[in-house]
């Protein structure tokens, strides 16, 4: 994938020393990373977050990190580069050039802990993907996939990451959004039109929405370990 490593704050509040991290994981669960979320946005804006905005990063952070279950230093989105507190640790990934998915290798930032990652992937989506979140405020999520992608966020094609947001949503999938002779092989869905009205259930519908085998093609450039 090709992201940039993006300053999420300043560089006057950023530390200056580099330190390399072991890759180590941090699982979460959905509940705890939608809290942290709803935390994190209401500390970087003075007011609480919307639910539409808390049910689409909460979703965009499952897919990233297998519900909680492959989460590495408590990155909630693959971020690459080093995060404001100078970690930084390396890590298998897969990326995307010219329509060909290959393997390789890529620093990713690290967080002392989950609230630390909460709040810088807000922190980057508030800097670099505003129409992301306008969309997210709305309950758009295919706008808000197609933000990400405009930008540069995901390397994957656009369809597959709009979709496997509707599926972690509850929402049907949209045919026309995949790409022609991708694969669709993935994880089975909820029920079509299925939805939730709180945070109890959105952790319900995650539980039973196992992320871990969901399209390669869609994931952006998260870690990519083993499972050991």
């Amino acid at each position: 994938m090709r992201v940039p490593a993006i300053e999420s704050l300043p560089a006057t509040t950023r530390t200056e020393t580099r330190q390399e991290v072991p890759l180590e994981r941090t699982q979460a669960s959905r509940a705890e990373m939608r809290a942290a979320i709803a935390r994190a946005e209401e500390q970087l804006t003075g007011r609480p977050a919307s639910p539409g905005l808390i049910d689409i990063a909460t979703a965009q952070a499952s897919l990233e990190t297998a519900s909680g279950r492959r989460m590495y230093n408590f990155n909630f989105g693959g971020i690459k580069g080093t995060s404001p507190s100078g970690l930084t640790t390396t890590a298998n990934t897969h990326e995307w050039e010219n329509g060909v998915r290959y393997r390789t290798q890529a620093h990713f930032r690290a967080y002392h802990s989950l609230d630390e990652g909460a709040a810088d992937f807000l922190s980057l989506l508030h800097r670099r993907y505003g129409s992301a979140l306008a969309a997210a405020e709305q309950g758009d999520v295919d706008g808000y996939a197609h933000a990400l992608k405009q930008r540069g966020y995901f390397t994957g094609p656009e369809g597959h990451y709009a979709n496997d947001l509707r599926q972690l949503l509850g929402l049907p999938e949209r045919p026309e959004l995949e790409t022609p002779g991708a694969s669709a092989a993935g994880t089975s869905a909820p029920e079509a039109g299925s939805t939730f009205t709180n945070t109890r259930e959105l952790a319900l519908l995650l539980d039973a929405v196992s992320t871990s085998s969901a399209r390669g093609a869609a994931r952006i450039a998260a870690p990519d370990q083993e499972e050991g």
